[in-house]
């Protein structure tokens, strides 16, 4: 079973390092929290899960409350099925199965 995703962070790049730092806190607090990685480009904070249980969405519905300012954006592909969705200001604003459509 292959169950991976990408979480894309972006916005003010001058809030990405607190960011990283209240999601760290909180996955670290997190019984159920899965191994992930870091990546960082100029525009934009990058976290990729390969996963067993699940994507930790409540981290990171609760950090983008905390930084509005900031879009969480995931992708996951599951077994083939895709899916994603995205956060802003700690609420769900989109979601998607499938091929995410050009808008």
């Amino acid at each position: 079973m292959s169950f991976t995703a990408v979480v894309r962070v972006t916005g003010s790049a001058g809030r990405f390092e607190e960011f990283r730092e209240r999601v760290r806190w909180l996955l670290v607090r997190d019984p159920d929290a899965e191994p992930y990685t870091e990546h960082h480009a100029g525009n934009r904070l990058e976290y990729r899960f390969e996963l067993a249980k699940g994507l930790p969405f409540p981290t990171f519905v609760a950090a983008s409350a905390e930084f509005p300012e900031l879009r969480v954006e995931a992708e996951w592909n599951k077994d083939g099925a895709k899916g994603g969705a995205v956060i802003e200001s700690g609420r769900l604003v989109d979601k998607w199965n499938g091929e995410k459509s050009a808008a």
